[in-house]
Formats: C-alpha cells, structure tokens, sequence
C-alpha cells in the first residue's frame, strides 16, 4: 500500500490542536530548524548555542520529534553528528500554521 502526501498530513483540526498547544518558546526551537531546511539542517551544539538554553531544546525536539514534525538525520561518518531538520509534510504544516496565526493572531481561539 503506498500513502500519499494527503494520508502523511494532519488533518487541520488535528493540526490546530496539536499545534496551538506548543508553547511560544518552543516554536523559536522549529523557526530555527526551520530556517536551517536549506543547508541540510541544524547540528544539536549549533541549535543550543543560537536558542541558548539546552532544556529548552530538549524539551522542543522531544514534542517535536514525536508529533513528526521534525525528523533527525544521523551523520553517516559520525552517529553522534546528528541534523534536525523538518519534516517535508508535517514540518511544513507546521511552519504554515505558525505563520497564518501570527499574520492572523485572533483566529487562534
């Protein structure tokens, strides 16, 4: 069976729960891998040394990760040398949403 980009996405009221449940803080963590998408993604020093606080970062990729909106890419010299880097479907779902609620923050509620 071969899914398509449809059966990946979240449905919108799925997405908007999910999503407006993340808190501010934590979207700063996804605006950087984010806006690192192009360079093949974000190393985990590079990613704590530009947020600044390593529990934060924990804490976003965990809620991250697991809600598929951000995927890991494991060096293939280095195990150790991972990229966060977000996921084509979800990740850009995501990326659309935060952007729409803070172009449109009423419609959040």
């Amino acid at each position: 069976m071969k899914l398509n980009d449809q059966d990946l996405q979240y449905p919108t009221e799925v997405l908007e729960f999910i999503a407006g449940r993340i808190p501010r803080e934590m979207t700063s963590v996804f605006a950087e891998i984010w806006n690192h998408r192009a360079d093949g993604g974000i190393t985990w020093t590079h990613l704590v040394s530009k947020i600044g606080d390593r529990y934060l970062v924990e804490k976003a990729l965990l809620l991250l990760e697991t809600n598929g909106f951000v995927n890991v890419d494991p060096s293939p010299l280095d195990r150790r040398q991972k990229k966060y880097i977000p996921d084509e479907i979800r990740g850009k779902q995501l990326a659309v949403y935060l952007r729409n609620s803070k172009l449109n923050p009423n419609k959040e509620e």
